[in-house]
């Protein structure tokens, strides 16, 4: 109840801060002098995006058992419905349990490869903001003298990878002790943290091979590329003139944004990233937010809606859904009661 109350209350200030300014009559006009005829286009990169996610998924399972894109999807986009619909990012939990229900894997196992495509999702989006606010011309200065410090924090994030795919063991055994030393930091999210990585190490099998190595890096990059020409062609939709890289920026941020505690759909949280993203721009802000809009309900209803039918066709109840995604996250929580998540990214 607590979390859901913080979730409102971060939901409804973002939402005030994205609309500080403008009134309905100006969000009114926005939409009326939108393009929708990019819809179609905007399905397109929709079905594009979740086809290389299931497909870098179906990669990493592959070592464990040999499945089609075609039969990961269910649980994907179950689980991706569940973030829409469920408190908590639940629906992480809740395809960890449908995957492992429907193909006999262990729910670690199912777990880790989630948490790898998390850390995978991490760099790809990190080096897109970078080369985002770095190539953006006509970039305001307050935002290119970021570019540095995000440029260190992929280097870094890209080594600790490196480290953590070559010597997993010693990796999760430094953190560990650097954790001993950082004692202010929240024992939940120190064992949470660990946990993660521990869960991750089972799932490494995927990269000992060459071919699947590759595979799991450019789907990674390809997917939420794809994502941010999603961006662009929302924002050129309501004549907001910025170039694609201009988009990255809107990427990376939002991504970053949406692990913010909200309510389930991420709505107030996309709305002002996208406009702490292009305040500097010169862009109308009612424009802005109309465009977010625009692209927030692009995915929503059509990932809810898809969730929803594979739900029912695999006889999955809401109820039921939350219920057994709870149950995961018990089970993951352990007997010490410490409280498990993982990091969200949006879509």
């Amino acid at each position: 109840m607590i979390k859901l109350v913080i979730g409102i209350i971060i939901t409804v200030a973002c939402l005030l801060a994205a609309v500080w300014g403008i009134d309905l009559e100006q969000i009114k006009e926005s939409f009326q002098r939108a393009n929708y005829w990019t819809l179609p286009g905007m399905f397109a990169l929709l079905y594009v995006f979740f086809w290389l996610k299931a497909l870098r998924w179906r990669m990493l399972l592959e070592p464990v058992k040999n499945l089609s894109v075609s039969q990961v999807t269910p649980a994907m986009m179950i689980g991706f419905m569940g973030n829409n619909i469920l408190p908590a990012h639940l629906g992480e939990f809740l395809r960890v349990y449908v995957l492992s229900r429907q193909f006999q894997i262990p729910k670690t196992t199912v777990l880790s490869t989630v948490v790898l495509e998390r850390l995978f999702d991490i760099v790809a989006i990190l080096c897109f903001l970078g080369v985002g606010i770095y190539f953006t011309p006509n970039i305001p200065e307050d935002y290119r003298s970021y570019s540095l410090v995000t440029a260190v924090v992929i280097c870094v994030a890209i080594l600790v990878v490196a480290a953590y795919l070559i010597w997993t063991e010693a990796v999760i055994g430094l953190f560990r002790k650097i954790f001993s030393y950082l004692r202010f930091l929240p024992e939940k999210l120190t064992h949470l943290v660990l946990e993660m990585m521990q869960s991750g190490a089972v799932g490494m099998a995927s990269m000992k091979s060459k071919r699947l190595s590759f595979g799991i890096i450019w789907t990674s990059f390809a997917q939420w590329a794809i994502n941010g020409l999603s961006i662009f062609v929302a924002l050129w939709s309501f004549d907001i003139q910025v170039t694609p890289l201009a988009a990255l920026v809107v990427l990376g941020v939002t991504a970053i944004g949406v692990t913010v505690p909200s309510t389930p759909g991420f709505f107030g949280i996309i709305q002002l990233c996208f406009w702490v993203s292009l305040q500097g721009f010169g862009v109308s802000k009612s424009d802005v937010f109309a465009a977010s809009i625009y692209y927030q309900l692009s995915q929503y209803i059509p990932v809810t809606l898809i969730g929803l039918y594979f739900s029912n066709r695999e006889g999955l109840k809401l109820s039921q859904a939350e219920r057994e995604a709870e149950n995961e996250l018990e089970e993951l929580e352990g007997i010490d009661g410490t409280e498990a998540t993982l990091p969200e990214t949006n879509g």
